[in-house]
């Protein structure tokens, strides 16, 4: 927490390059997440961090100015049922979507709020 901002970092994969990256999000009310900018990082790096284990529970949705996942510029996710965000590469709901994370593959609907959480144990 700094500046009295309460922020973490989660891990989402890129669905185009399969690549990780560390994506920074900042408490915008009592469940109400607001994303700010996305960074490459190497899985060893994230677990050192201790990224691996975020976890968020609420809405979540981007600031203005997020500028997407740092490979294919999306600007949305995907929660994978195992509870792991994906870049969102669909082409809206009911687009068939595959998990980069567990492999499960399965139509999009809409998020709920229920969380998602870096390690999949959701």
């Amino acid at each position: 927490m700094t500046n009295g901002i309460e922020a973490t970092v989660a891990l989402c994969k890129c669905g185009k390059t399969h690549k990780v990256y560390g994506v920074r999000f900042e408490k915008a009310g009592k469940k109400h997440w607001k994303y700010t900018w996305a960074f490459p990082i190497k899985e060893s790096t994230a677990k050192h961090e201790g990224y691996d284990k975020t976890s968020i529970v609420g809405v979540i949705e981007p600031t203005n100015d997020y500028p997407g996942c740092p490979y294919c510029k999306a600007q949305s996710f995907v929660i994978c049922s195992c509870g792991r965000l994906n870049c969102n590469n669909t082409s809206g709901l009911g687009g068939l979507f595959t998990c980069e994370w567990c492999g499960t593959t399965g139509k999009l609907g809409i998020y709920d709020g229920s969380g998602f959480d870096s390690s999949g144990d959701r």
